[in-house]
């Protein structure tokens, strides 16, 4: 219909469409085209965004889970390598009371 608006006259005059009224349809133009938004594609675009929204939110949340375990790891690390020293330094305590009671040499 929009590549040839002129089949719409002939098929307006040619049905006597106009009969009866006090016009007498000479052709239509159709010069300008208002098309409406699709509410349906603004809907699904609209829903996409959220579910990006959602999804970004998501992974936000296991990034800062990732970073919060990680640094819990490093913590761990650190406590575990304090109780390793405080233990290194008794042994020079127990080799020089070892030497002091001689029982080292038996």
């Amino acid at each position: 219909m929009l590549s040839n608006p002129f089949s719409i006259s002939k098929e307006v005059l040619g049905n006597g469409l106009d009969a009866g009224t006090a016009y007498e349809i000479l052709s239509i133009d159709i010069a300008d085209i208002d098309i409406g938004k699709n509410i349906g594609a603004l809907l699904q675009i609209d829903q996409a965004n959220a579910d990006l929204n959602i999804a970004k939110a998501k992974a936000e949340e296991r990034r800062a889970m990732a970073v919060a375990l990680e640094q819990e790891m490093v913590a761990r690390t650190q406590e575990a390598r304090a109780k390793v020293i405080l233990e290194e330094v008794k042994i020079p305590t127990a080799i020089s009371g070892a030497f002091r009671s001689r029982k080292m040499f038996n």
